[in-house]
């Protein structure tokens, strides 16, 4: 559900084995995984995202586009976002 989406966002509880991960790179879990730590002081910075393997390989990186799923999770994500910034 929506509210189960928004917790798993909330606790950075990502079930990897869930659709759309299984087909993900692993060096691009890797990435999000790192974006998405609670503690501040582990979670990446801007220059150290840019710096992650998985976008400095993007020439060897597939070109598939987005399952239906993934669009509609990245939209749920952008809304929980705004809601996270409005509560503080």
């Amino acid at each position: 559900t929506e509210q189960e989406v928004e917790q798993a966002i909330i606790r950075s509880a990502i079930d990897f084995k869930r659709d759309p991960w299984p087909k993900v790179l692993d060096n691009a879990k890797d990435l999000v995984k790192k974006m998405l730590n609670l503690d501040p002081k582990q979670r990446l910075t801007t220059q150290e995202v840019l710096e992650h393997s998985w976008l400095q390989n993007t020439k060897k990186a597939p070109n598939v586009p987005l399952d239906e799923i993934v669009k509609a999770r990245l939209k749920q994500f952008s809304i929980m976002n705004k809601v996270k910034k409005r509560a503080l």
